[in-house]
C-alpha cells in the first residue's frame, strides 16, 4: 500500500478499485470499534461517510463530526433525509452503506442527482453482493425503519468477526485432513449456524416483548385519559345548592299572610262601602266570595309547598347518586393503577431479564468466535509446519 493510502482517507482508498476482502474486513473492524466507543459514551456521530475516515497505517480513525451534512451522501440514513435527529442507527446505516461498497467496488445506494439519491436512500434496497453473509450483515445495517436495524455496534462486531473467520478460511489452501479434521469443521459450521439462529430468535423476542410493553402503555394511557373525561364532566355538571325547607316555607306562609291581609283589607273596604249604599245582601255575597278566596289562596300555598319538598328531594337523590358515581369511579382509578404498576414492574423484570440474557448471548458468541479465531491460526500454522516439513 502507497504511502497517500496509509495516510489518506477511506475515499481516496476507493478510488483505486475493490478493496480485498481482508483489507475491507479489517476496515470495517476498525471503524466498527471506533463507533462502538463512540456510542459507549451516549453520543452518536450524524454524518459517517468514507471522507471521514483517515487510513493510518493498519487502523483507521473517525474524524470528529461538525453537524449534519449540507449535501445528501450515498451515506445518509433516510430519518436524517427526514429531518429527524441522528442518533447511533443512523451511523449504523452509513456503516452499513460504508461496507457494502467496500466489500462490492459499488454503491449501495446512487443516484445521478440529489433527488434521485434521496428516493434512493428512502425506498431502494441495495443490490446483492454475492455473499450470503454479506448481504445479511448490510441488509440488517440498513433497513429504511431505525428500529429494524441492529441496535448495537456489539452485533456487528461479532458479524464481522465470523465474516473474519470464513474469510480466513476460504483463502487458505485446504490442508490434507484425516476424518478427525473434517469432522471438527463440520461440528464447526454446525456451531454458527445455531448460533446465528440463537441470535435472530433473541433479537425476535426483543423486539415482541418491547412491542407488547409499548401497547399495553398505550391502552392503559387511553383508559385513564377516558377517567379523566368522565372525573371533568362530572365536577362541570351543576349540582343544586342545599336549600333550606323551613325557611322557604315560612318565607312562603309569610307572602301569602301579606297576600290574604292585603285582600281582606281590600275587601273589607268594598264592604264598608257596600254596607254604605245600605245593600246588605251584596255584603254577605262579599264575605262569602273573601272566604273563598282565602281558601284558594290557602290551597295554593299547600301545593307550592308540596312541589318544593318534591324538587328537594329529587335534589338529594340526585347529589347521592353522583357521590356513588364519583366514589366507584375513584375506585375503579386506584384499582386501574394498582394493576398498571404491576404490569410495569412484570414488564420491566421480563425487559431486565431479556436485556442479560441477550449481553450472555454476545459474551458467549464472542469467545466462541476467538476460539474459532483461534483454531483457525492454530490450523493454519499446522499446515504451514507441515509443508515446510
Amino acid at each position: 500500500m502507497s504511502t497517500t493510502t496509509e495516510q489518506g482517507t477511506l475515499a481516496l482508498r476507493m478510488t483505486e478499485g475493490k478493496i480485498p476482502v481482508s483489507e475491507a474486513l479489517h476496515y470495517a473492524m476498525s471503524l466498527a470499534e471506533a463507533l462502538r466507543k463512540l456510542h459507549d459514551t451516549g453520543k452518536a456521530h450524524g454524518a459517517v461517510a468514507p471522507s471521514g475516515i483517515v487510513l493510518s497505517g493498519t487502523a483507521v480513525e473517525l474524524i470528529p463530526s461538525l453537524g449534519p451534512l449540507a449535501a445528501v451522501t450515498p451515506y445518509t440514513a433516510p430519518e436524517v433525509l427526514q429531518g429527524e435527529t441522528a442518533d447511533s442507527r443512523s451511523d449504523i446505516f452509513s456503516f452499513g452503506a460504508i461496507v457494502f461498497e467496500m466489500l462490492t467496488g459499488r454503491r449501495a445506494f446512487d443516484g445521478e442527482n440529489q433527488t434521485e439519491l434521496k428516493l434512493a436512500l428512502c425506498n431502494a434496497a441495495p443490490p446483492p453482493s454475492g455473499s450470503p453473509s454479506v448481504d445479511r450483515l448490510v441488509t440488517a445495517c440498513v433497513a429504511k425503519a431505525p428500529s429494524a436495524r441492529w441496535q448495537r455496534m456489539q452485533k456487528i462486531i461479532l458479524e464481522l468477526k465470523l465474516l473474519t473467520v470464513a474469510a480466513r478460511r476460504a483463502d487458505t489452501p485446504p490442508p490434507a485432513r484425516g476424518a478427525a479434521e473434517s469432522a471438527l469443521r463440520s461440528e464447526i459450521q454446525q456451531l454458527e449456524a445455531r448460533l446465528s439462529v440463537r441470535l435472530a430468535n433473541y433479537e425476535k423476542n426483543i423486539a415482541v416483548m418491547q412491542q407488547t410493553a409499548a401497547e399495553s402503555v398505550e391502552n392503559f394511557k387511553e383508559h385513564i385519559a377516558g377517567i379523566h373525561m368522565q372525573l371533568a364532566a362530572l365536577q362541570d355538571r351543576p349540582v343544586p345548592a342545599p336549600v333550606d325547607v323551613e325557611a322557604l316555607t315560612q318565607q312562603i306562609h309569610g307572602r301569602l299572610q301579606e297576600t290574604i291581609a292585603a285582600v281582606t283589607q281590600q275587601l273589607h273596604a268594598q264592604v264598608q262601602e257596600t254596607v254604605e249604599a245600605g245593600n246588605r245582601q251584596h255584603s254577605a255575597q262579599v264575605q262569602e266570595a273573601l272566604g273563598s278566596t282565602k281558601q284558594e289562596l290557602a290551597a295554593q300555598a299547600t301545593e307550592t309547598a308540596a312541589a318544593v319538598n318534591q324538587r328537594m328531594a329529587a335534589a338529594e337523590q340526585n347529589m347521592e347518586e353522583i357521590r356513588k358515581h364519583f366514589a366507584t369511579l375513584q375506585s375503579n382509578v386506584a384499582g386501574d393503577l394498582h394493576d398498571f404498576e404491576k404490569t410495569l414492574k412484570v414488564q420491566g423484570v421480563a425487559i431486565d431479564s431479556a436485556r442479560t440474557a441477550m449481553a450472555q448471548t454476545d459474551d458467549l458468541v464472542e469467545r466462541v468466535v476467538e476460539a474459532l479465531e483461534l483454531l483457525q491460526s492454530s490450523m493454519i500454522d499446522q499446515h504451514e509446519t507441515a509443508g515446510v516439513n
